[in-house]
């Protein structure tokens, strides 16, 4: 039999070695390859040599698998078709310049990729014919007649899986097609991800997008409500976080709350559709939000889950909404600064029902020679009174400047319209050491009305020093 690869020494009909260069093989390192018609096993050694952790190779010819193990006593050949492969899964096959002899072409490719890791490639050599129709060509070679694929017949035999095509191969003498190399892996279901902030417009996006495409689009938000209300499940720790505090006005602190806790892996598995996440099928756009630092965190959930994520990224337009934190602050600077408006602005007009004027004094302490006093009164309007007095002792000290605080919870208690009716003073005690020596009769009152009373840790307080 004629010698078929080139080996130093040794030439033979193909130029292997050209061959090798341009079949453009994956990294091998630490891989499994096997070389589907491996004549006399030069693939295979070429896979040993790069460190792969298993390199085998099958052939039909006793001669060059008798060949190949001599070559490379490290590499693993069999005497064998490819009608039963050798047990899997591999990393890497190759099937180089051997398709055109399969009788059912397309069935021994998705048989090799059936044998392929999940990410695993198959490296395919073969003749395609120049044409623009999708048709299988029959053409004379020296020795027989075989059927070559066009690449628009190609396209539609890889239509189910992932391919790249890397470029023509090397051509030999008296081929009569020309050759190339093509990659192909399975076709791994696509997961496009819209996780911009709130606001930024990825609902919109979805629905002009994805939908026309016929893309299943996954709103994030809505799941989450569902598990909220008792209309879908989730894991155990990941529901009872989800309907702590749940609002939907303020989900993007839940799915904080949620990152954070570690549960990203099950709330992925909830966008996809329940617990294990196995009811989205094929590819899906997800509508979620989720705080930057975990963008790769999802990606890599999601590569397990058998997805491809690619991520969608855009600036938002216009100016987004301020953070609640930040809102509630500047919202409270502006309703605190109403209250300082002056007479006859209109800030001071007494529309409110009459109410029993009343005060409190909340906290008490000393430090450093400075009494601060903490509490909310109301007038009869409803309003926190303009001037209060204390009484230290002899001495009674007006209060003409407070430092005014929303106190919400009277607010609520008093059914009142605002909550602006906490007060907090600050007065200069050179004497006073502690909360004790105020006295016994200390008293925070509104000037000719009515004299606040002590909360009860306030009041414990001197009556302790009574004993």
């Amino acid at each position: 039999m004629a010698q078929y690869q080139s080996f130093p020494g040794a030439a033979g009909d193909s130029r292997t070695f050209d061959k090798l260069k341009a079949l453009r093989l994956p990294s091998l390192d630490g891989r499994s390859f096997l070389d589907v018609g491996c004549n006399e096993g030069f693939f295979c050694g070429f896979a040993h040599f790069q460190g792969a952790t298993r390199a085998v190779g099958i052939d039909h010819s006793e001669l060059f698998i008798g060949r190949a193990r001599q070559r490379f006593a490290g590499c693993e050949f069999h005497r064998q078709g490819w009608e039963t492969l050798p047990q899997g899964p591999f990393d890497v096959i190759l099937l180089a310049s051997a398709l055109h002899y399969a009788e059912d072409q397309p069935a021994l490719i998705r048989s090799l990729v059936e044998r392929l890791s999940a990410d695993g490639t198959l490296v395919l050599e073969l003749g395609i014919v120049s044409s623009l129709k999708a048709e299988w060509t029959r053409v004379q070679r020296g020795i027989d007649e075989r059927l070559f694929p066009s690449m628009p017949m190609l396209r539609e035999v890889l239509a189910d899986y992932a391919w790249k095509w890397m470029g023509p191969s090397i051509a030999q003498a008296g081929d009569p097609v020309a050759r190339h190399v093509i990659h192909i892996s399975r076709r791994r279901p696509v997961a496009y991800l819209l996780m911009q902030p709130p606001a930024f417009g990825k609902s919109s996006i979805a629905s002009s997008l994805f939908v026309p495409a016929g893309v299943p689009v996954v709103s994030g938000d809505q799941q989450i409500g569902l598990v909220a209300r008792g209309k879908a499940t989730a894991a155990e720790y990941l529901e009872s976080l989800i309907r702590e505090d749940y609002s939907p006005f303020s989900i993007d602190q839940t799915i904080q709350r949620i990152f954070d806790a570690g549960l990203a892996g099950d709330l992925v598995k909830l966008w996809l559709g329940g617990e294990d996440g196995s009811a989205c099928k094929g590819d899906v756009a997800l509508d979620v939000y989720v705080p930057a630092q975990y963008h790769a965190v999802v990606e890599r959930r999601l590569e397990e889950l058998g997805y491809l994520p690619v991520q969608l990224r855009w600036e938002r337009v216009g100016p987004g909404p301020l953070p609640q934190a930040v809102m509630n602050e500047r919202a409270e600077a502006f309703y605190l600064s109403l209250g300082e408006a002056p007479p006859g602005s209109g800030a001071d007009l007494d529309v409110r029902a009459e109410r029993r004027p009343a005060g409190f004094v909340d906290e008490l302490s000393v430090r450093d020679g400075e009494l601060v006093i903490r509490g909310w009164a109301v007038d009869a309007s409803g309003a926190l009174p303009g001037r209060l007095a204390v009484r230290i002792g002899q001495r009674t000290v007006h209060l003409d400047k407070l430092d005014k605080q929303l106190r919400p919870d009277v607010q609520r208690h008093l059914d009142l319209p605002h909550a602006l009716v906490g007060y907090r003073a600050t007065l200069d005690e050179p004497g006073i050491r502690t909360v004790a020596d105020l006295g016994e009769g200390f008293k925070v009152f509104v000037p000719g009305g009515v004299t606040f009373q002590l909360a009860g840790p306030v009041a414990d307080i001197f009556s302790a020093a009574k004993q």
